[in-house]
C-alpha cells in the first residue's frame, strides 16, 4: 500500500530570480514587431475613396445598397405575373374528379377559409356545390356517432 501523498509536507525549491526586463520594453515591443513587417501596397483604385470622409462614405455604401435592392426589384416584377396566370391555367385543365381525389387521399387539410376565397374568386364554382337545406344538414349531422365525452 502507497503512503499518501500530501502536498503540504514537501516543501518548495527556490527558484532562481529572472532578469527584469528593460524600463519600456512591453510599450516599445508592438512598435518594434510592426516595423518588422512589410508594409501592403495601397490599390490604386480605392485612393479617391479615402479622401472622403467616413459619414460621405457610409452614406455612399448605403445608396450603392438601397439602389441594388431597387433595381432587382424594378427588374424583376413584371415578370412574375406571367407564371401565376400558366399556373392558373394549368390547374383549370385538371379534371374535378382527380382533384377531389388528390384531396380525400393526400392528407391535405382544406378548411373552410379555403374554400371562401376560392367561392369569391369563381363565382359560378357554388353551382357544383350540394344545395342542401338547413334541416337535412341537422340531420346528417344528427346521425353522426359522436363521444360527449370529446366535448367537454
Amino acid at each position: 500500500m502507497k503512503p499518501p501523498f500530501k502536498l503540504d509536507a514537501h516543501p518548495r525549491r527556490p527558484h532562481p530570480l529572472l532578469s527584469e526586463p528593460p524600463a519600456d520594453y512591453f510599450d516599445q515591443l508592438p512598435m518594434r514587431v510592426m516595423a518588422r513587417l512589410p508594409r501592403p501596397d495601397a490599390a490604386p483604385g480605392g485612393r479617391w475613396l479615402a479622401w472622403l470622409s467616413p459619414a460621405l462614405r457610409t452614406g455612399l455604401a448605403s445608396v450603392a445598397v438601397l439602389g441594388g435592392f431597387a433595381a432587382s426589384f424594378y427588374l424583376s416584377g413584371p415578370q412574375a405575373a406571367g407564371p401565376a396566370v400558366a399556373a392558373n391555367a394549368s390547374l383549370d385543365a385538371v379534371p374535378r374528379t382527380e382533384l377531389v381525389g388528390y384531396l380525400l387521399t393526400s392528407g391535405a387539410r382544406v378548411e373552410n377559409t379555403d374554400l371562401a376565397v376560392l367561392a369569391a374568386a369563381h363565382p359560378g364554382l357554388a353551382k357544383g356545390f350540394l344545395q342542401a337545406t338547413e334541416a337535412e344538414l341537422t340531420d346528417a349531422l344528427d346521425a353522426q356517432p359522436s363521444e360527449e365525452l370529446l366535448y367537454l
